[in-house]
């Protein structure tokens, strides 16, 4: 492997595991409820940094909207819908589980792209499908965390965020063939703080001084600059590869939950999550082929 790719790999990685710390500075925010307000401080400090790095560039065709000016909006909106959701799992959930569950969304994919997409139903997605759903009962129905249990807020609130996801994969694989990354990833951000500025402008949110220090450091460095090294990297990296290395998150989450917030997960939770990254690593090895 050329020096380049390992730097790109190592890149991807980096980013997936700090990604993986964002329950932990979403909990030092100190925010439950108002997840909406944390999303649109990230999206509205994330578009004006990609907006900069697109005109700094000398690339500014990437203004434009594309060929799919309705699809990439819709995005931002699936986009926005997700955010709210997963950090609400976030705040009901140990980081870990919220995380594992919501990684559910590539194996959402491989179901749905043949009745949305019109593509081949793999033989793999249906075992892998079973697999996932599998761990995600052994999390919700015998986890210990508060939140815990298949119908509780935090798992729907994990689950649906798993499934707005997926709809987004969906939505991102049609944009991919001609609309460029930074074009996507800024009007993915700007839909988003568009839709929640009516939910936060002249609102008073309590916020502490270290939770502000926390919601800068989300804005700035898990978004802005993870997510430019993330579009950076990833062109050299396949893309059966980086669906596999993303699972650095959940487990990386589940870390940072132990060291900085204390959770302890028992052996049903690891054991279900592991489930989850068999199934997803599954999905992606047949979607995207070996090697």
């Amino acid at each position: 492997m050329e020096e380049s790719r390992v730097s790109d790999y190592l890149m991807i990685a980096g980013a997936a595991v700090l990604w993986g710390s964002v329950g932990v500075f979403l909990r030092w925010v100190g925010l439950p409820g108002q997840e909406h307000f944390v999303v649109f401080v990230r999206s509205a400090v994330g578009a004006a940094f990609i907006a900069a790095v697109i005109a700094l560039g000398g690339k500014r065709e990437q203004f434009r909207p594309g060929k799919h000016p309705l699809l990439l909006v819709g995005s931002g909106v699936l986009l926005t819908l997700h955010w709210v959701l997963f950090l609400k799992a976030l705040n009901r959930l140990s980081i870990g589980d919220a995380e594992f569950i919501t990684y559910l969304a590539p194996v959402f994919v491989a179901f749905l792209a043949p009745l949305l997409l019109k593509e081949k139903l793999e033989r793999v997605t249906v075992p892998a499908l079973v697999l996932a759903l599998s761990g995600m009962a052994l999390i919700t129905l015998t986890g210990r965390e508060q939140g815990a249990g298949l119908l509780s807020m935090g798992t729907l609130f994990a689950l649906s965020a798993a499934v707005s996801y997926a709809f987004l994969l969906l939505a991102l694989k049609k944009l991919r063939e001609s609309t460029p990354t930074l074009t996507v990833t800024l009007y993915q951000t700007v839909t988003n703080a568009v839709i929640l500025l009516p939910f936060c402008a002249f609102r008073d949110f309590p916020v502490s001084g270290r939770g502000w220090l926390s919601l800068t450091v989300l804005a700035t460095v898990h978004t802005a600059l993870a997510g430019l090294v993330y579009v950076y990297a990833v062109r050299g990296v396949k893309a059966q590869h980086v669906g596999i290395i993303a699972y650095l998150e959940p487990v990386s989450a589940m870390v940072f939950g132990l060291l900085f917030l204390k959770e302890r997960l028992g052996w049903q939770d690891l054991a279900g999550g592991l489930c989850i990254v068999a199934a997803g690593v599954m999905v992606l090895r047949d979607t995207w082929g070996g090697g």
